[in-house]
């Protein structure tokens, strides 16, 4: 693969593009569930860039690598998601798009000391003027969030019901809280302000924020125009800090972030918390479905990419004890 990479940098131009040598070296980089990235550096400039290959979309869309890169565009007015310098859809080199943006250096957000950064980084972005542009970019949700995620968990949940690795039990407990969440969504009334919405990253955990000479948070795969509850929720939520880690965020670190954020954006408390208190149970429903889904896929082979790592996190995710637990999670609980 590095070869080929080699190979269309060189046909492509691309070293002059980016301002380096042509003996540009690459390395790889990381691999999640739709994306494979590789490292491009020459040793001599400073800038490093990451090559971003696309394998699926979790979106109803026809060209995800065109969707990211357009979102990047736009974001770049936030000055904490990375600068976007080419794209190419043509699939006439490699079978996938790709993409080529800025390499940030820095580490993954920890969770004990990097909450205000956090806070600040979604400031940034949720206060964003919708315009014109991002209303003909992104994909929006208008104000029946709520049923979008049921409508998005039924998706997900259809192939877990039918699936011969999925236990029973696991199944029932998707299947009563699918049920739950649908007799509730007239709740929806909660999220009418359209003043409130912005732009969702939708995929918030810690190794999606690089904390460096500041804080950035990139890999936008999958951005929509929706409330800010969908990022806060899922940021908060213990499937999300345990994903790459083992923390489970206390009341008070809850309490402190939502303290910054509110003030970061002006946000009213009152009504922001009530809605966020609605939709928790909606993005639990959410990330486990997907799970789920992702622990099927894997086991029946039919996934372009694998990661062990993750497909390790989701199998944890299906004991009954833990998802019984989470599908009743109460974001701001006392601990």
């Amino acid at each position: 693969m590095i070869e080929k990479i080699l190979t269309y940098l060189k046909v492509k131009e691309i070293p002059k593009l980016l301002g380096l040598q042509p003996t540009v070296k690459v390395t790889f980089l990381a691999q999640g569930e739709y994306n494979q990235n590789f490292l491009l550096t020459d040793g001599q400039n400073p800038q490093q860039f990451v090559l971003r290959f696309n394998y699926g979309s979790q979106l109803p869309i026809d060209n995800q690598i065109r969707y990211e890169y357009q979102a990047l565009q736009w974001l770049q007015r936030s000055h904490v998601t990375p600068k976007v310098y080419y794209v190419d859809d043509s699939q006439d080199f490699f079978d996938q798009g790709l993409l080529i943006e800025a390499f940030l250096p820095g580490r993954p957000l920890d969770y004990h000391q990097d909450l205000t950064v956090a806070a600040r980084i979604f400031g940034r972005i949720h206060r964003l003027k919708i315009d014109r542009q991002a209303q003909q970019q992104f994909l929006a949700e208008k104000q029946d969030i709520l049923a979008a995620r049921v409508r998005e968990c039924t998706t997900l949940l259809t192939p877990v019901f039918a699936s011969k690795v999925i236990a029973q039990p696991v199944q029932q407990l998707l299947a009563d809280a699918l049920d739950n969440c649908r007799q509730h969504v007239a709740q929806q009334r909660f999220f009418t302000d359209l003043d409130l919405w912005a732009v969702n990253n939708t995929e918030v955990n810690s190794h999606n924020f690089i904390i460096g000479q500041q804080g950035w948070l990139i890999d936008w795969e999958k951005p929509v125009i929706s409330h800010p509850v969908q990022d806060i929720s899922q940021f908060l939520a213990s499937t999300t800090t345990l994903w790459r880690s083992d923390v489970r965020l206390t009341f008070a670190q809850k309490q402190g972030f939502m303290d910054q954020y509110l003030a970061v954006t002006g946000f009213d408390p009152t009504d922001f918390l009530t809605a966020l208190a609605i939709y928790h149970p909606y993005l639990m429903l959410r990330a486990l479905s997907w799970s789920t889904m992702a622990y099927d896929s894997y086991l029946s082979d039919t996934k372009a990419l694998k990661n062990e790592v993750i497909f390790q996190k989701v199998k944890s995710y299906l004991d009954p004890a833990f998802l019984a637990q989470a599908l009743q999670e109460q974001v701001f609980a006392h601990d």
